[in-house]
């Protein structure tokens, strides 16, 4: 039956299940009804450039935003190892945000350059409807960075309600308070910077309308006491990677009397039951919702029961069982004691020790929770008879697959992300029925450490799910009838990300050349296993491109007269012998 035929609420219904960019490339332009209906579907449009090819950027840059434009609500666009230089590229063809007259999200991953983030801000002044702003894993190196000012920009956005600041920058770990003061701000997260005490005052002074705040606070003593009060914050979450004598955190909070909800992320530090009843008795007497997490590894000759004994004890009062029924589970492994209120996802190594104060809660339940098995010789260790793994998303598995596992994990529906240890031909077949069991599965990634010819059963797995493949960890550098075997595997044929060594450089050509489907490629030759940057060891362990580096790179050179002119090619700033390629 031809699609034409279908009535158009039919054809509306289906547009839904579709998200915007996928119905731009497929049905945009092949009728003037298709334009309409996509018109009527646009009205509010959201467009994420994340993990699209060049070839789509391109094609949506130049056929679709200018048609579009007055429809997109919500915008992303990322510098990541998937699409390098993407926000620079989107700026040739989109040299203002002024076209975006609905715009009213606007989210940047990986951004790097001071000056581009500093001219995309002062460009959101004319996005009349702009409400979000977000910025997620962007670190600025440039000598020349005022975080002053780019705050004060962002304070300065008169609409602007929830921002998301994610943004470090080289040599500064301190938040830099704004001297501008936004009434319309909400809702802020502070990721990268920590707060101090004693800017706390300073931040509300100038976002006197704040109601929902995330922060990181390096010490809760530093000999400043927090005085403006912040009636109208509702929802605080406090993170700490270091001990911050978190016992004194009343210091902040006798002043957030109308606090709701409170959400505390310890990851080397343990403050017993009794003192966060005493704080929250003292000072919060609206809260409703408590989410706690901690951690701490203890020394060395500490008595770990003991520990473990009287921090569940400290959580059995009516207070935490009747009044509010915030039950909490302690988990030990090793030296580690790991404890967090229920319902919170658990994504760790599994425990030796399960302790609960919930009076109905088992060990079942746990593992029932468990998204992740970090630890690949979980499974050569005895667990609980009756336990199913049933929401796995990332898994690290060993070979061979230990028989207790087909029990335990007899289904792998949710697992998206598969890491496969000690490979090997012999266990094809058990690699193949994991991939059987997974049929949501976006990356498989296969480590060989033995230093053995190249194994076959690579060429051979199928699973139409997966469209990721890291091969980086295979003691082998893939040759152009290596790369042509891999592009004509099933795995190779739908591949869309791929990171691999290569025996040279005519075998990156085999591999785009081949791999018809392939968007991003992170790649090693053997004979380039390190290349001089003039970006210093601590910069290149952020993301960064220079201009200058790659036009005097032989590599990058030599690749771009082979390869399509649409596609990127730089260095891969963390490891700067690898290459980035975005086709």
């Amino acid at each position: 039956m031809s699609l034409e035929l279908l009535p158009n609420e039919i054809l509306l219904d289906v547009f839904d299940y579709l998200n915007g960019i996928d119905l731009l490339r497929t049905f945009y332009g092949l009728k003037s009804r298709f334009n309409i209906l996509l018109h009527e579907r646009f009205q509010k449009c959201s467009i994420e450039l994340n993990s699209v090819s060049k070839r789509d950027f391109d094609r949506i840059c130049q056929q679709y935003l200018p048609v579009m434009s007055d429809y997109i609500v919500a915008f992303n666009i990322s510098d990541s190892e998937e699409t390098p230089t993407q926000i620079k590229q989107f700026l040739l063809y989109v040299p203002s945000f002024n076209i975006f007259t609905q715009l009213q999200c606007l989210s940047l991953f990986n951004l790097r350059s001071y000056d581009t983030l500093r001219k995309i801000i002062e460009q959101c002044y004319n996005l009349g409807n702009l409400i979000h702003l977000n910025f997620f894993s962007c670190y600025l190196q440039d000598s020349h960075v005022d975080f002053q000012l780019i705050v004060n920009h962002i304070w300065s956005l008169s609409k602007l309600i929830y921002c998301s600041f994610g943004i470090g920058i080289k040599g500064q770990c301190l938040f830099g308070i704004p001297t501008k003061i936004s009434l319309s701000l909400k809702y802020l997260s502070i990721d990268k910077n920590q707060l101090k005490l004693n800017q706390f005052d300073r931040l509300i002074e100038h976002t006197p309308n704040l109601k929902c705040l995330s922060i990181s606070v390096p010490s809760f003593v530093d000999n400043h006491n927090v005085s403006s009060p912040l009636p109208n914050l509702v929802d605080l979450t406090i993170n700490s990677l270091f001990p911050c004598n978190a016992s004194k955190m009343d210091t902040l909070l006798k002043n957030t009397p109308n606090l709701r909800r409170l959400t505390i992320h310890l990851s080397s530090e343990l403050v017993h039951g009794n003192l966060w009843e005493e704080i929250i008795r003292k000072y919060l007497p609206m809260l409703q919702f408590f989410r706690l997490k901690m951690k701490v590894m203890l020394p060395v000759g500490q008595n770990m029961q003991e520990q473990v004994d009287d921090l569940i004890d400290s959580f059995q009062s009516s207070f935490w069982i009747d009044e509010h029924q915030w039950f909490v589970r302690c988990l030990t492994w090793d030296r580690t004691i790991d404890v967090y209120t229920v319902p919170n996802q658990y994504e760790d190594n599994l425990p030796v020790s399960f302790r609960s104060t919930y009076p109905f809660d088992s060990q079942q339940d746990f593992y029932q929770s468990v998204t992740q098995i970090i630890s690949p010789t979980l499974f050569d260790q005895p667990i609980p008879s009756g336990i199913c793994l049933a929401k796995i998303n990332y898994l690290c598995m060993n070979l061979p697959i230990n028989d207790s596992f087909w029990s335990i994990a007899p289904i792998l529906t949710q697992l998206k992300s598969l890491k496969i240890l000690m490979h090997n031909n012999a266990f094809q077949s058990q690699v193949q029925e994991l991939l059987n069991r997974a049929p949501r599965l976006i990356k498989l990634s296969i480590n060989q450490y033995e230093s053995i010819s190249l194994q076959t059963a690579l060429f051979k797995y199928t699973n139409l799910s997966v469209c990721e493949l890291d091969l980086r960890n295979i003691n082998h550098h893939f040759n152009e009838e290596d790369c042509i075997r891999l592009s004509r595997s099933p795995l190779g044929v739908q591949c869309e990300k791929l990171s691999i060594l290569v025996h040279n450089r005519d075998s990156i050509i085999s591999l785009v050349e081949n791999m018809h489907k392939l968007r991003a490629l992170n790649v090693r030759c053997r004979d380039e296993m390190y290349v001089e940057s003039t970006v210093s060891m601590e910069e290149s362990s952020v993301e960064y491109y220079n201009d200058d580096e790659e036009n005097k790179d032989d590599c990058i050179l030599w690749l771009k007269t082979r390869l399509s002119s649409t596609c990127v090619i730089v260095r891969d700033p963390k490891l700067t012998c690898n290459l980035l390629i975005w086709i």
